[in-house]
């Protein structure tokens, strides 16, 4: 398989873990405390997008109508926000840097992320990487304009930050499609590469189980050993005592 496939693969793979995990932590009233008024408003956009449509009013009256729901809708959208963007760190950046740059994705179709020129990779690099190619900042950037904005200023400059994230994603991908390394801007500023390694072992969980419940049975035995040895000393330590008080 290219390992542009497997990359590509990869990243749908992290990207419907992520998904899933977010969509399960949305659910909870206490993360998502404006889940009710969030589907509300929701509700309201595909209304006035079906008014539009159907030519019940007019395109002046639909942007009259939608700007200001809209406003509340990303509001409303923050902690949805902060949780995806806590996600996105743990997972790409926490988790990728103590599996030796490997996520799960990565891990199945036996990707690395490697330093690109044999440097030893820090939380760093992956920090820099992930920012760029899950434009992490964006969402954040835009949250900060609806709550700093006005209702009827805030749209033009939450449209400009949108944008630079489009431009962001494609210059990425752009990037890592000519260059023959396959490296993209975010391997370029995060001094990485992706490699693709046949002898990387495939995510097994069971396996993982498995070798937790050795290491844990050898750690016992090791304990037992030394407890049996610490015991035996002191049977030996008694009997020359006691050879001794004979002798005496």
């Amino acid at each position: 398989m290219n390992i542009y496939l497997r990359r590509l693969g990869a990243y749908l793979i992290d990207y419907l873990i992520i998904t899933i995990v977010l969509n399960v932590l949305m659910l909870i009233s206490f993360i998502n405390p404006n889940k009710v008024e969030y589907n509300t408003k929701y509700n309201e956009i595909i209304n006035v997008n079906e008014q539009f449509v159907n030519n019940e009013i007019s395109e002046s009256e639909f942007n009259e109508a939608i700007v200001p729901i809209a406003y509340d809708l990303y509001r409303l959208n923050g902690p949805y926000v902060i949780v995806s963007t806590i996600c996105f760190l743990l997972y790409f950046v926490v988790f990728q840097y103590y599996f030796h740059g490997q996520t799960i994705g990565k891990k199945l179709l036996k990707l690395k992320v490697e330093g690109a020129k044999e440097n030893k990779i820090t939380i760093g690099n992956f920090l820099v990487r992930s920012v760029i190619l899950y434009n992490i900042l964006i969402p954040i950037l835009e949250l900060l304009v609806v709550y700093i904005w006005k209702v009827d200023s805030y749209y033009p400059v939450y449209q400009n930050i949108n944008l630079v994230g489009y431009i962001i994603i494609y210059s990425t991908i752009f990037t890592a499609l000519i260059r023959k390394d396959g490296r993209g801007l975010h391997d370029l500023f995060a001094n990485t590469k992706v490699v693709y390694d046949e002898s990387l072992e495939v995510f097994n969980p069971l396996k993982k189980v498995i070798d937790v419940k050795e290491e844990i049975k050898d750690s016992k035995k090791t304990v037992k050993k030394k407890t049996n040895t610490k015991g035996q000393n002191k049977k030996q330590n008694k009997s020359q005592k006691e050879d001794k008080g004979n002798l005496k």
